[in-house]
């Protein structure tokens, strides 16, 4: 009888462990893909201003609370915008920012590849 009770004890004890732990890795997770609103170009996992600290913890209430990482992320953007997100959303604002650098890679290669043409 004991033993069962005992092992049972254990058994949650170590399902408990690690839902703890897989939330903490999520919550990481989250923190890696969110920019500090004070220090702009970091990430709130990096950053050690008050407001990152604030974000970690909002957070963290939103995991326990049960919210999917996806309604975390667009309770941030409703409340902050997109810029938020360290990898924006593609869509018709962020068409440039998102295709520019391969549109300006093109232009590249052609300028390259007429000035080798030329020199033949």
């Amino acid at each position: 009888m004991k033993l069962n009770f005992v092992s049972i004890l254990v058994c949650t004890y170590i399902i408990l462990c690690f839902s703890a732990l897989s939330e903490d890795t999520r919550a990481v997770n989250l923190f890696k893909e969110v920019r500090c609103l004070v220090c702009q170009g970091q990430t709130i996992h990096e950053s050690n201003a008050e407001i990152a600290e604030d974000l970690k913890t909002l957070i963290r209430e939103k995991i326990v609370e049960g919210k999917t990482d996806k309604e975390i992320k667009g309770f941030l953007v409703e409340k902050y915008g997109d810029w938020i997100l360290m990898t924006p959303p593609v869509k018709e604002l962020t068409y440039v920012l998102w295709f520019a650098p391969i549109i300006f890679m093109v232009i590249g290669l052609i300028v390259i590849f007429r000035r080798k043409i030329e020199k033949v």
